[in-house]
Formats: C-alpha cells, structure tokens, sequence
C-alpha cells in the first residue's frame, strides 16, 4: 500500500475508493533448530507479554523515528527484499540501521514481498518449484550473511485459485530456513469470513481468499493479520466492530500464541461531501493541514479512532487517524484475546503520542 511510503500495489483493490487519485537483530548464540524452535517465544516481553512488530520503509521520517525510539521495537520489520518470478531475491538493508537494531537488542525479520504484487509474475513463480528452491536458498543464504532474526513473506495480489500452491510454499520455506535457524512469519489480509459474499466487488477473488489462516499459522511462528483499510468503513482505517470481527474470525484458524494484530499508523482522508477517500498520509501530513486550516478534533468512542474536520470551499473535509488513546484500545484487544502481539505499519507515520503507549 502506499501509505505515507508503503507501497503495496493490492491497495488498488483493497481501496479502491483512492484508486482515482492513482495507493532481526544478530541472534545471539543461534547455532541450530533448537534455538530457533525457541525463538519466537523468546522474543515476547516478560513485562508486557506481547511482541511489538514494526514494520519499515526507508525515509527520513521513518528513519527518525526508529533511531528515537528503539524502546519501543521487539521486531524491526523493513519491507526491503522482494522475490521475482524466477526466485531471484533482490533488496538489502543499511548497514547503519541494522547495525543500530543489533545494538539495541532488536531482532530483524525483513519482509520479502512477490515484486511490484504483480499477480501473473507470482502465478508463474508458485507453479514452479524450482524456482521457489532457489528463493528458498537465496533467503537462507542472505539470513545467514546479515544475521537475520528470520524473514516475514508478505505476497499480495493473487488469485484466489492459488491458495493451496502458496500454502505449500510457505510450509515448504518455513521448514527449510527454521531448519537453518531461522524464525518464519507470514503477512496476510484480514478476514472477517470466508464467504465470498461478505466482501465488495472480487476482493475475495483478487485479493483476500489466497490466504489459508489455518494451512499458513500451522508452519510458521506467527501470522500478521493486516488488519488495517477497513473495506466496509466510512470513516476509520479500522473501526473497533471491525476489528474484533477479524479476530474472532482469524482465531478459529490461528492460535492466539500466533496471531499478530495489524495497527495502522496513518491516516485517511476524507471528502465527506461526496463520501470518498482522497489522500492517506502519516503524521507530517496532519501537521501540514493544521498549519493551513483550521481543524477540529474529536474521538469516536464506538470505534475508537480519533478524527479531525474543516471546511474548504464549500466542502467538508475529515481525517481519521491513530493517535495514544486509539493505539492503547487496539493493545487492549491484544492482551483481552492473548495474543501474541501486534505488527504496525509503519514508523515514521504515527502520532508522538503513540510511542509512550507502546513502551508501558
């Protein structure tokens, strides 16, 4: 998604409501499966009981805020590495970010994303499995070099005729590299059923039916379920029914010891006039709108989201965020539900408020 930086090309469905606007550190001591076998579970905070997934792309906002808030990550998530459809492995990290990350004994889990989420280029990819044997051992190999945590695979776009072909790569990827010693997780869009009628137009088709919760939790140490760009929303990223929907329904496939709650940092836009979305931004936006206009703040305590409004040209304007008090809800559904923990897109997008929250 290009959400203040993340570009995801599935938010062309998933949102198409923007659509015409154009959307681990070092493992100490890892030598083997048995320490892998231990690490998820280790990387849990005795204090809090959760880990804290924060996913990143490169930029100076993003930037910043990791190097002042290193508190606050358990697992620093960069989406830096994509896949083609030979199984070329192509993407890399800065040294200086990593070399910070080991520092503050934050473990590195990049995301390896289905390049461009071009649908027809990872059809090809998933038919062949010599292809995926050689992205299995390009990944192993470039844990091994950079001393990963272990690898989060985040592909998008496919059809819905490909979820037992991705089931099977994930299961066959995940054994190989915990075999290595390396900790596996998965990225996948939330669910609130799998009733193709429950979702707007071929979003379950195109985009949603791929993932098999159950096949997918079963072989890997944890599922981040985006659970972010609320299809039937009118307002918030994710409303808090929303919100629990998807947990009830993605806990009747992954163990709650497995499920990582999605949390969105940035922002919607809203033209109310006409009802539709037409911009997404991160904090740095907010600021920009508050030097121009004149905004009024509120909080929905139905779906615990905080917005704020103005008027231009005889239009009415709305901006749903995530600020301390939405964020803090969303961890209260975490730790109400047992899960094992949360994974956030993305730093450098969220409110200064959010990182007090995030370290309690």
């Amino acid at each position: 998604m290009a959400i203040g930086g993340r570009n995801r090309a599935m938010a062309q469905t998933r949102c198409q409501r923007v659509a015409a606007l154009a959307f681990a550190i070092m493992i100490l001591g890892m030598s083997g499966g048995a320490d892998a076998a231990k690490a998820a579970s280790a990387s849990v905070s005795p204090s809090r009981g959760y880990v804290r997934v924060l996913y990143y792309r490169e930029g100076k906002n993003a930037r910043a805020s990791f190097l002042a808030n290193p508190k606050s990550v358990d697992v620093f998530a960069p989406q830096s590495y994509s896949l083609n459809r030979s199984g070329k492995l192509a993407g890399n990290i800065d040294p200086s970010i990593l070399a910070f990350a080991r520092k503050n004994g934050i473990k590195v889990m990049p995301l390896v994303t289905n390049r461009g989420f071009d649908q027809e280029q990872t059809h090809i990819f998933l038919q062949n499995e010599a292809k995926q044997d050689a992205a299995i051992r390009a990944l192993t190999q470039e844990a091994k070099r950079k001393k990963f945590w272990g690898w989060q695979f985040d592909f998008e776009q496919m059809d819905v005729s490909y979820r037992d072909r991705y089931s099977a790569f994930i299961t066959k990827a995940s054994a190989a590299l915990k075999k290595d010693g390396f900790a596996v997780s998965v990225a996948v869009v939330a669910q609130v059923s799998e009733n193709p009628g429950d979702y707007p137009k071929t979003l379950w088709q195109d985009v949603i039916g791929v993932y098999d919760y159950a096949a997918l939790a079963s072989g890997t140490d944890f599922v981040s379920v985006m659970s972010y760009d609320d299809p039937g929303s009118k307002g918030p990223i994710a409303r808090y029914s929303w919100l629990k929907q998807v947990i009830a329904h993605g806990l009747k496939s992954i163990p709650n010891g497995k499920f990582s709650l999605g949390i969105p940092f940035y922002y919607w836009k809203w033209d109310d006039t006409r009802g539709k979305i037409i911009g997404i931004g991160g904090y740095e936006g907010i600021r920009e709108l508050r030097e121009r206009h004149f905004l009024t703040a509120g909080y929905s305590e139905a779906e615990e989201a905080p917005f704020l409004r103005y008027a231009t040209s005889k239009k009415q304007y709305a901006i749903w965020y995530e600020n301390g008090r939405s964020v803090r809800r969303k961890l209260d559904l975490v730790t109400a539900n047992g899960l094992y923990g949360f994974s956030a897109w993305a730093l450098g997008l969220e409110t200064p408020d959010v990182h007090p929250v995030l370290r309690e």
